[in-house]
């Protein structure tokens, strides 16, 4: 009995002596993961190194190399950080480029570098549809494969912040992707795999809509029909957002018929021929200025009498 009592208070001890391991390891993740609110701006960076070595301090085995790299990393960015005042703003870019390089997932610095270039894109974008200067085009791309290359390695959090720069990433890649398939430029097979990443960083449903319309004129580009099914499956969730503008829901019906008429000619089946006759009449009713549009659906529906008329 004495033994099976004794049995009993060493499990108990056991099982209290894991169970305060496994309270005190969920602290310690959380501490980790809340010092996290303090990388969100420069002026939080002493904070953010302070917060990271209490852990480090408080907390052995994983949790503190966690804690003293973290620390030691943004030790690095605050040293670089710390001549900032003396960088003209001209050569900001170069300047936060060098700090991203030492901590390539800090918040704080990928929010400045990243409006650096989310604003050179709005300004060089639409210059070069306007102008073709090829350069200046290549040089959009270019900025929006570093911006890429900034945030691919980041964890995103499902916080206010952080979903606002997933948004702001979808808007900086379908500028692009306008540049690349408007003006001057018809790049629909560059432009696809931008869009694409673009929709991937998205978080709300308003970036995500007007980004699905662009993703569906280039998937319609490619030719092939699961390309056109794509892109009428592209175009009709863009459509489900009942915020979607005008000009962006007109664009989308204007896709489904583009996609429509192409199946159409591989299926000879009136009922694609219908589909791209309905949703290019909803485009010209909602925009009647589509020119584009409205010369199609003239095209299709003669073509519709004729067959009826064989028929």
């Amino acid at each position: 009995m004495k033994l099976m009592y004794a049995g009993l208070c060493i499990l108990l001890v056991i099982f209290v002596g894991c169970g305060n391991r496994d309270a005190k390891q969920k602290d310690a993740e959380h501490l980790l993961a809340s010092a996290r609110d303090f990388e969100e701006e420069l002026a939080d960076l002493p904070r953010a190194i302070a917060r990271y070595t209490e852990i480090a301090e408080q907390f052995p085995g994983a949790v503190a190399e966690k804690a003293r790299s973290r620390r030691a990393t943004l030790a690095r960015a605050q040293t670089l950080l710390a001549g900032r005042e003396a960088v003209h703003e001209d050569s900001l870019a170069a300047f936060y480029e060098a700090v991203a390089q030492v901590a390539p997932d800090y918040f704080a610095v990928l929010k400045r570098l990243g409006t650096i270039y989310y604003n050179q894109t709005a300004l060089a974008a639409p210059s070069a549809a306007q102008t073709g200067i090829v350069p200046m085009k290549d040089n959009v791309v270019e900025i929006w494969e570093k911006q890429d290359r900034l945030w691919s390695n980041y964890s995103f959090r499902p916080i206010p912040s952080d979903r606002l720069w997933q948004d702001q990433l979808c808007k900086h890649a379908l500028m692009v992707t306008k540049m690349l398939t408007g003006g001057f430029f018809r790049e629909y097979d560059r432009a696809l795999p931008i869009i694409t990443r673009g929709l991937e960083y998205a978080s709300s449903v308003d970036a995500t809509s007007r980004a699905k319309v662009y993703a569906a004129y280039c998937a319609h580009r490619q030719g092939k029909t699961e390309d056109q099914k794509r892109g009428i499956v592209l175009a009709n969730e863009a459509l489900a957002y009942e915020f979607l503008s005008d000009n962006d829901r007109a664009r989308a019906y204007h896709v489904i018929g583009l996609c429509y008429s192409i199946i159409h000619q591989d299926s000879a089946d009136l009922k694609d021929l219908d589909e791209a006759i309905k949703a290019l009449n909803e485009a010209v009713n909602i925009d009647a200025a589509m020119g584009n549009a409205r010369q199609l659906l003239k095209g299709l529906r003669q073509q519709r009498e004729k067959l009826a008329a064989r028929s």
